[in-house]
């Protein structure tokens, strides 16, 4: 068994601008210390999608010591470009790879994304990465103060879209928000094709 600590690049909701960037690392790199020290076997930076955040929490994990698994996040434009998972400006997912040239993980996938559009972000990030690759998608949307579990992917369809990116080289599979028991024992059953 492993156990991984989080950590996101979210600031916290206020009417301000919120904290600076070194304010911000200074409080992942607290988190990772205080999860290390907790018992973590490794740090899990979770929905990585607004790139001038990630390298003060890529060096804020990679400080803990533990080895590090990378989540990145995107979203298809309506031009069918993909973006990364940011609402408020298009960013193109590739300007969010170039941190790993600058900070080794042990891990790199995409999470927190729809299943239609996690094979196109795996396929960019390939290009970059060459380590260990895990896919674990989302399903409905976020609106205050929950998630809705609006249009949510049958079991059989994510089982689809994830044999394709087993047939690709992804090694990890999982399930994030509006993913259900019922999807995770979908996944599980494409363990016994090996």
């Amino acid at each position: 068994m492993l156990i991984a600590g989080s950590l996101s690049h979210f600031k916290p909701a206020s009417d301000g601008p919120g904290p600076s960037i070194d304010e911000m690392g200074a409080a992942y790199a607290e988190l990772g210390t205080l999860l290390r020290d907790a018992g973590c076997d490794f740090i899990m930076l979770e929905m990585m999608y607004y790139p001038e955040r990630l390298p003060a929490i890529f060096a804020a994990a990679r400080g803990t010591g533990l080895p590090v698994w990378a989540g990145f996040s995107a979203r298809r434009a309506d031009d069918g470009r993909i973006l990364s998972y940011a609402t408020d400006l298009d960013i193109p997912f590739e300007d969010l790879l170039p941190v790993l040239d600058d900070f080794e993980v042990d891990v790199a996938g995409i999470m927190h994304t729809p299943s239609p559009v996690v094979g196109d972000a795996l396929a960019m990030l390939r290009d970059t990465y060459a380590g260990p690759l895990m896919a674990y998608p989302d399903s409905g949307y976020f609106r205050m103060p929950e998630w809705q579990f609006v249009d949510v992917i049958q079991p059989g369809d994510l089982c689809r879209y994830a044999g394709g990116w087993l047939a690709s080289g992804v090694q990890i599979i999982g399930g994030c928000c509006g993913l259900s028991p019922a999807h995770i024992e979908a996944l599980a059953s494409l363990r016994q094709q090996d």
